[in-house]
């Protein structure tokens, strides 16, 4: 679903872009309200995006040392980043969800198109709170697969007594 979101919302965004290219340099004509709705998909494309990029590890990593660790360390330290994401998530879930409570309590909209500023602002809470699943995802994973390194290294631990 993220990826069908951020697929359109990318090609709608480039299309009206190109749109407005087109008309200022060619018919120095242009849309008032095309810029604005570009900005505001693409806000929602990141958010989005940011989302899809937890899910398939993708965010940029300082992963020097991590690298170099035994499978047990190297899956702690992956499970206190996925803490700290989560931890990050609350936040924005929390001040997104408080700033779009003040625009909504103030009525603002867009200066072109008129539609309420809570539309471009729900970008941060529902894309932390997606954010958030696919972090608690990953945790629940590497909670899983540390439970198994720890019986692999246990088991052999036990074969290298018995010898």
């Amino acid at each position: 679903m993220e990826e069908y979101f951020a697929v359109i919302s990318l090609l709608i965004a480039s299309l009206l872009v190109f749109i407005q290219v087109v008309l200022r340099y060619a018919f120095n004509n242009s849309l008032v309200w095309s810029e604005e709705i570009a900005r505001y998909l693409i806000i929602w494309l990141v958010l989005i995006g940011s989302s899809i990029a937890v899910r398939e590890k993708a965010h940029a990593t300082v992963d020097a040392v991590v690298a170099f660790l035994p499978p047990l360390p190297k899956r702690i330290f992956s499970i206190i980043a996925n803490l700290m994401g989560i931890a990050f998530c609350f936040i924005l879930v929390r001040s997104g969800t408080i700033t779009v409570s003040n625009v909504v309590e103030f009525g603002n909209v867009t200066p072109a198109v008129g539609i309420p500023m809570a539309i471009p602002y729900l970008s941060l809470p529902i894309g932390g709170a997606l954010m958030l699943y696919r972090f608690i995802q990953l945790l629940f994973e590497d909670v899983a697969s540390l439970n198994q390194i720890r019986k692999v290294e246990s088991s052999s631990v036990e074969e290298r007594a018995e010898k």
